[in-house]
């Protein structure tokens, strides 16, 4: 099962049960707080389900070529040169079975995928499925 199926099949199930729970609680009752807000939840837990799928997505593609490329936490770092104190570089040395949800960007994971995806097809290295 490929890592985007696998994070795709977890983000379905999320969301099912978020909106069976919304809907056998009653929660999210349009009678009780209006079909505007009611409509307004859902598409923001389904947005949040998409950003967290996308987000855990990038973060695995990094990790695979940053384990293909032999990379450390240093090496890492040298991509990312403006980040804040508060941000901790991921490591690939270390296994996480989910991306750092707050303590590291998405923008930051945009780079490094950028940058070591260009250094892996240089180095004939096989694209992440």
């Amino acid at each position: 099962m490929s890592t985007k199926v696998k994070f795709s099949l977890i983000s379905l199930i999320g969301y099912l049960i978020f909106a069976t729970a919304a809907f056998t609680l009653g929660f999210l009752d349009p009678n009780r707080i209006g079909l505007q807000w009611s409509i307004f939840w859902y598409i923001a837990a389904a947005l949040i389900t998409y950003y967290l799928w996308f987000k855990n997505v990038v973060y695995k593609r990094v990790m695979y070529y940053a384990h293909q490329l032999k990379l450390t936490k240093n090496d890492l770092q040298k991509f990312l040169p403006n980040l804040k104190k508060s941000q901790d570089i991921p490591d690939p040395q270390r296994k996480n079975y989910f991306a750092p949800i707050f303590n590291f960007p998405l923008q930051g994971l945009d780079v490094l995928d950028k940058e070591l995806a260009k250094e892996a097809k240089e180095k004939g290295i096989k694209p992440f499925k």
